[in-house]
Formats: structure tokens, sequence, C-alpha cells
């Protein structure tokens, strides 16, 4: 008799790693607000995408808009204003008692999307990520 559980996956679409130079970006809806983010994604479906970024002490989680960017060589593809949800949020303490910085992980899932955006995902998905 084996202790361990058999792990039934839940997603809906197979998540690809993305090629270097694709890039998340997460913009403040206010434009008073701060700056924008520029956040690494870790993968990315169909249906969603993982990212990480940097959050400085004082940050509030305003709300934001989230634009997806691919740069590199002669090949450019962004992704604007994409409909998305939070799914989860990982936090991770900083590595000195000193530090202002903490690196979070987030998992959004998309929202519903105009063709135009579906079809520059499908793209996205196509060019820019390794199978």
């Amino acid at each position: 008799m084996t202790d361990k559980k058999e792990f039934a996956e839940r997603r809906k679409h197979e998540r690809f790693k993305v090629k270097n130079g694709a890039i998340a970006i997460v913009n403040p809806t206010n434009a008073l607000a701060a700056n924008q983010k520029h956040c690494q994604i870790l993968n990315i479906s169909r249906g969603g995408l993982a990212l990480r970024y940097i959050i400085r002490d004082g940050e509030s989680n305003e709300s934001v808009e989230l634009d997806v960017l691919f740069m590199q060589d002669i090949c450019f593809t962004f992704l604007k204003r994409l409909p998305f949800k939070s799914a989860w949020i990982s936090h991770t303490a900083s590595e000195t008692y000193l530090s202002k910085l903490r690196i979070e992980q987030q998992g959004v899932e998309f929202g519903e999307m105009t063709a135009q955006q579906k079809s520059q995902l499908d793209r996205f998905l196509e060019q820019c990520t390794i199978r």
C-alpha cells in the first residue's frame, strides 16, 4: 500500500515556458498610482499565466491592467489589456530582515477576450513559447 496520493491535473490547458524576451507588464489603472511592474512570466497557457515580481514595502494592491510583451530580434508581439482575475498568490519572505523587498508569484486566469486578443494569444503561444 502506498501513502502517496495520486495527483490529478486540474488545468484545462497545457502550460508552456516562454522564450527569453517575454515579460508581463502590470499597469495600475489609476494614472496617479505607482509605476508599472515588469514581471517574469513563469509559464503561460490559453487559460492564464503564472508570473513572478518584486514588491516593495508600502506598495498597495491597487487595481491593475495586464499586458504581455515579447520582443526578440525582429519578432514583436504585444497583448494589451488582457482581462484577468487572480487565481493564487504566493509570498516569499525577504532574504534578510533589513530587506524592504519581497518576491511574489501569482497565477492569473484570463477572462473573456475579444477575437483579436484570442488571435494574438494564439500567435504568442505559437511563436514565443518553448514546446
